[in-house]
């Protein structure tokens, strides 16, 4: 509790400081925001193209594991992660979710369930790497995007250095240890384990282009809903550069520092698309609208999904 709150006075902190140094105010972003209808399209993505991405990639590599699970199940599952996940630091607190979402529904198939999600964004964040390298090198002047070379190419060295241990590490799992704490430290250590031998057991050449395809596709269309915003604040930025600077952006915002990757993610977008003349009102409101696009919207169908189920299981109850 006492961490959380830490967690969520550090996030206030980054963006009030944010919002203060650079003279920023929601009145400015939202005056800067001339062609509505951009937003209406960025909008349309979250509600249609992504899930249906997102919930098709992970319902294949369910099918490459031996599980299978309908798509209306996977959206749900989703949107409800996405709705749980904003009280956890970092970006990716969904995934914390969605494992124990399928895990519950597949007990027969617990680690291999969870090595999924893992597996998918394993993958995810080497495309995302090699995205920003490939977009760097079709950009690239000394000038402009010197500040860019470092992080790319140590982004890119982690991540590789990352999959190479996933890969090349062997333990073995403990035995049954003893009542008490030691019993529950021992059968997370076995779980761990099991999930790590089906992340390094799963069918990698028979499925492994397809997974790249949809994971892809899935961030191209992230991508996509930061360019039409961009458009939206009639400040178009080409696709390459965001092909660039927003992959850096996402994996800078999985570091868990603050609430949600809130300020953090302001800060990027803020340091880095000022290496091509974005105004920072700019820069905060697109980082602040995308947000509320990609994440609010889908957070709140994923509410209102839990507050339904809540009534069900209240309505069942016996008088």
């Amino acid at each position: 509790m006492k961490r959380g709150l830490i967690k969520l006075a550090l996030t206030l902190a980054l963006l009030l400081a944010l919002f203060h140094l650079l003279d920023i105010s929601l009145a400015g972003i939202l005056d800067r925001l001339r062609n509505f209808g951009f937003v209406v399209v960025a909008a349309l993505l979250p509600l249609t193209l992504i899930p249906w991405v997102s919930a098709s990639r992970w319902g294949y590599l369910l099918g490459l594991s031996g599980i299978k699970e309908r798509m209306t199940v996977l959206w749900e599952f989703n949107w409800k992660a996405t709705f749980l996940g904003l009280f956890l630091p970092g970006s990716q607190g969904m995934d914390f979710f969605r494992i124990l979402f399928i895990e519950r529904r597949h007990p027969g198939s617990r680690g291999v369930a969870g090595s999924t999600v893992v597996i998918e964004r394993m993958i995810g964040f080497l495309l995302l790497g090699l995205f920003a390298l490939l977009a760097l090198s079709f950009v690239y002047d000394e000038e402009r995007f010197r500040p860019v070379l470092a992080p790319v190419l140590a982004v890119n060295g982690g991540l590789v250095l990352l999959v190479l241990a996933v890969f090349l590490v062997r333990w073995r799992a403990p035995d049954e240890g003893s009542p008490g704490i030691r019993r529950g430290i021992t059968r997370a250590v076995r779980y761990l384990h099991r999930l790590h031998q089906a992340v390094k057991g799963f069918p990698y050449r028979r499925g492994l282009l397809p997974t790249v395809i949809w994971i892809a596709a899935f961030q191209l269309s992230l991508v996509a809903v930061v360019h039409l915003l961009f458009l939206a604040f009639n400040h178009p930025v080409p696709f390459v550069q965001n092909l660039l600077f927003y992959p850096l952006i996402g994996l800078l915002t999985v570091v868990p520092v603050t609430v949600s990757g809130f300020g953090v993610r302001e800060g990027a977008f803020v340091f880095f698309y000022s290496l091509v003349g974005v105004p920072s009102e700019v820069a905060v409101g697109v980082s602040l609208l995308n947000y509320l696009l990609v994440i609010g919207v889908p957070a709140l169908l994923g509410g209102l999904l839990l507050l339904f189920d809540r009534g069900r299981q209240i309505a069942g109850r016996p008088g």
